[in-house]
């Protein structure tokens, strides 16, 4: 288990993403910033991490997580096929970020082009995103669960997890 996954819960790493969300939008509208790039890479990380949030809630491992790298793509493909419903324009979305090496370009690009994915492009790409993992986590828009916390099964690594276990299949 990498030590800074260990415990790692669907809240947990919403709020993470959720904090990434929010400077990504304090960047947008910061007028001193010379490159759109922060801006981009900071959404970019933060849909990262709200369909991570959604696949650890369906029980998949760190290693599963990380398996994924930063492709998006695979995430909303893997997402899906654990029951995340998002609208096809955002899949659409993903491809064209994907193509385009998005994700990767905005960490070191220095001259910006007019064909880049838009700023608010992005930031609406992963506002929708926050939304249909709240929707489907049953969550408020801050990320609190209002039922439970897990789609499934604890995922086999977290912590006292046969325990957990054990007590969901004596129910």
């Amino acid at each position: 288990m990498i030590p800074e996954a260990a415990g790692a819960t669907p809240y947990g790493i919403f709020l993470l993403a959720d904090a990434y969300l929010d400077a990504a939008s304090l960047a947008a509208n910061e007028p001193r910033l010379y490159s759109q790039g922060p801006t981009r890479l900071l959404s970019y990380h933060a849909a990262e991490l709200f369909l991570k949030t959604y696949m650890r809630s369906a029980g998949e491992t760190i290693d599963s997580l990380r398996a994924h790298g930063h492709d998006l793509h695979s995430m909303l493909t893997r997402a899906g096929e654990l029951g995340l419903e998002v609208p096809p324009q955002i899949i659409a979305q993903a491809n064209k970020m994907k193509r385009k090496n998005d994700y990767v370009r905005v960490r070191y690009v220095v001259v910006e082009e007019k064909s880049d994915i838009s700023p608010a492009s992005v930031l609406r790409f992963t506002t929708t995103i926050k939304e249909c993992v709240c929707a489907a986590l049953n969550m408020d828009e801050q990320g609190v669960p209002k039922g439970k916390h897990w789609l499934g099964l604890l995922p086999s690594d977290y912590p006292r997890n046969n325990s957990r276990r054990q007590e969901t299949e004596g129910d």
